[in-house]
């Protein structure tokens, strides 16, 4: 199964915060949640994350 991940450091950002999901939606919505909590940005748009996603093929 594939995974996706993204880091904060993906966007310049100087912020630990690493997330892996199995679906990309479910990596929105934590990424959405960490931006809104950790970086005061309530409304950062599905777009703008997926710019940042990496995905990785199953092993």
């Amino acid at each position: 199964m594939q995974s996706y991940s993204v880091s904060c450091r993906d966007s310049g950002s100087d912020c630990p915060g690493s997330f892996t999901t199995e679906s990309k939606e479910e990596l929105i919505e934590h990424v959405q949640l960490h931006a809104s909590k950790a970086h005061g940005e309530p409304n950062l748009p599905a777009e703008e994350i997926e710019k940042m996603v990496k995905v990785a093929a199953p092993a």
